[in-house]
């Protein structure tokens, strides 16, 4: 097994820039942290990374693209996927005001983080495009996937953690009721909108 580096170097950053840029996942993530906070969080981040392996798996092995060149069932898996999105945005929207016991959403537990891995459109196009560029390993096309499966997967978990602490660290700098409810009605529209975008894209 020969490891191209010219070509390793390239992809590293592709990753970090495809996978740590904003998006329906991270600035999810964002959102739970400041809504409800790192630790409380947490199933959701796990939900999320459970998701994304397994999504990993089904670009690796072309069972997404089948499925999405379906006539029907393609433009079924989009309508369900905004759909979720939407959900997704008014439960972060209607979160309890920072320090606030009673609130009028729980905190996004595993299964919403994994079924947000699972319809984000921005994930399937990025795995998409990083599994069929950059031969890192050029003479065997199974172990290239599968060190490029493994590398996304690692380089996607720092990032993820990373957005999550980013959103749980505004959740202590703002304490009013009114100023943390506007944090996560605008964390919900960001989530619309970064969703609205990867759909049109």
């Amino acid at each position: 097994m020969t490891v191209d580096s010219a070509q390793l170097a390239a992809f590293v950053p592709a990753v970090l820039a495809l996978v740590g840029s904003p998006g329906p996942a991270t600035l999810g993530l964002a959102a739970a942290g400041a809504a409800f906070g790192f630790r409380t969080a947490r199933p959701f981040l796990f939900g999320l990374l459970s998701g994304v392996a397994l999504t990993l798996v089904l670009v690796g092995t072309g069972v997404v693209g089948a499925l999405l060149a379906h006539p029907v069932v393609g433009p079924l898996l989009t309508a369900f996927a905004a759909c979720y999105m939407v959900y997704l945005a008014y439960r972060i929207a209607t979160a309890a005001p920072i320090g606030d016991t009673h609130g009028s959403a729980d905190a996004p537990g595993f299964v919403p983080g994994f079924v947000l891995a699972m319809t984000n459109p921005k994930a399937y196009a990025v795995f998409a495009t990083l599994f069929s560029g950059f031969a890192v390993i050029p003479d065997d096309i199974v172990r290239n996937a599968l060190f490029k499966g493994l590398l996304i997967m690692g380089l996607l978990t720092v990032t993820d953690f990373t957005w999550l602490y980013v959103g749980s660290a505004l959740r202590h700098l703002f304490r009013d009721p009114r100023l943390s409810r506007r944090i996560n009605v605008g964390f919900a529209v960001l989530l619309l909108l970064s969703v609205g975008f990867a759909v049109y894209a």
